[in-house]
C-alpha cells in the first residue's frame, strides 16, 4: 500500500535527520573559519547555538527520540502489531523534545542578545531570530504529527492486521 510506503518513507527521514543533527550537536567543534563571510547577526546566532549550555544533553536527548522514531518507521514496513503504538510514543516523546529545545533556545538567546538594538544593521531583531526557532520547531513537529495521524488511519492498521493473520 502506497500510504504505508510514504508514511514509513517520512517516519525514516524525520528519524535519520534527527539523529544525524543530534549527532552533529553533539561534537563540540568551534565554528569553522569559511562562516567569517556571514552578516554579524548569523554568526552571533550560529555562535548562540555553539555555546548553548544545553546542546550536547539535548543532542543526546534528541538522537534517542530521533532514533525511536525511526525504529517505528521500521516496525511499521515490517508490519509488526505494535507499531502504531510504538510510533505514537516515539512522536509524543519527540514533540516533548522539541518543545525542551524550543525553549531553552529562546532562552539562551535571550541571554546573549540582551539588548539586540532595535532593528539590527541586517535588519533582524530578536523578536526575528526567536520567531525563526519557534517556526522551525513548529514545522518539525507539525511533520511529526502529521506521519503519527497518518499511521493511526484505519487503512494502516489494517494493512498491519492483515499481515498478522497469514
Amino acid at each position: 500500500m502506497i500510504a504505508v510506503l510514504l508514511t514509513s518513507t517520512l517516519l525514516t527521514m524525520l528519524g535519520i535527520a534527527g539523529v544525524l543533527l543530534g549527532t552533529y550537536d553533539l561534537q563540540s567543534s568551534p565554528l569553522p573559519e569559511d562562516l567569517q563571510d556571514l552578516a554579524p547577526l548569523k554568526l552571533q546566532f550560529l555562535e548562540a547555538q555553539a555555546t548553548n549550555p544545553y546542546r550536547r544533553p539535548m543532542a543526546a536527548a534528541n538522537i534517542v527520540v530521533s532514533a525511536l522514531v525511526l525504529i517505528g518507521s521500521f516496525m511499521l514496513s515490517w508490519r509488526r502489531k505494535l507499531a502504531q503504538w510504538w510510533i505514537r510514543q516515539a512522536v509524543t516523546a519527540k514533540l516533548i523534545w522539541i518543545v525542551a529545545y524550543t525553549a531553552t533556545m529562546v532562552h539562551h538567546l535571550k541571554l546573549v542578545f540582551p539588548s539586540l538594538p532595535a532593528p539590527s544593521p541586517s535588519g533582524a531583531t530578536l523578536n526575528e531570530l526567536i520567531s525563526n526557532v519557534v517556526l522551525g520547531s513548529i514545522i518539525s513537529a507539525a511533520l511529526h504529527v502529521a506521519a503519527a495521524w497518518r499511521v493511526s488511519r484505519p487503512d494502516i492498521r489494517a494493512f498491519i492486521k492483515e499481515s498478522s493473520k497469514s
